[in-house]
């Protein structure tokens, strides 16, 4: 008999409080201003003040994650949201460029410990990334899910230092 499966809990979206930052492709702008778009009016739906949400622009996909870094060092960013599109063209060009991009988007994240989304497309033609225009509500969604989570993470582990600290006075 086969068991049911059981569903991770949906997580509670609140984005009151949370500055996010924005790195956007110019190259397939028809695609990654769309997505920037559904982006933003999903944090804006999720919470984050218009003040709070920082957008920044690069040439094309390769450039994103020198800019998230560059963001997350200038400033405090709870998330950072990395938006491209690479299609494939006649040489195998887009298989370079989209490995490059995942790794250094996850480079990012995890040498500074804050969320970095990967919301670049790679796509067939044309259509396929017309197809996945939305991935923008999904990038903002996870965007504030990673960071509520890590604050939850966070505050957490102050408390158990705190008790620790005070046990021991």
């Amino acid at each position: 008999m086969k068991q049911p499966t059981i569903q991770p809990p949906l997580p509670h979206l609140d984005g009151r409080g949370l500055t996010i930052g924005i790195v956007v492709a110019r190259y397939n702008w028809h695609i990654t201003g769309a997505m920037l778009q559904k982006a933003q009016s999903s944090l804006h739906l999720l919470g984050v003040a218009s003040e709070d949400i920082h957008v920044c622009y690069t040439p094309g996909s390769f450039e994103l994650a020198t800019i998230a870094k560059a963001l997350i060092e200038s400033a405090t960013y709870h998330a950072i949201i990395c938006i491209g599109c690479i299609m494939k063209g006649a040489t195998r060009h887009d298989v370079l460029v989209g490995d490059a991009v995942a790794q250094g988007i996850q480079q990012v994240a995890l040498k500074t410990g804050v969320p970095t989304v990967l919301g670049v497309i790679c796509a067939e033609n044309q259509q396929q990334a017309e197809e996945r225009i939305a991935r923008g509500t999904e990038c903002a969604e996870a965007a504030i899910e990673m960071a509520c989570t890590l604050q939850t993470i966070r505050k957490k582990a102050e408390e158990k230092e705190k008790a620790y600290v005070y046990r021991d006075c």
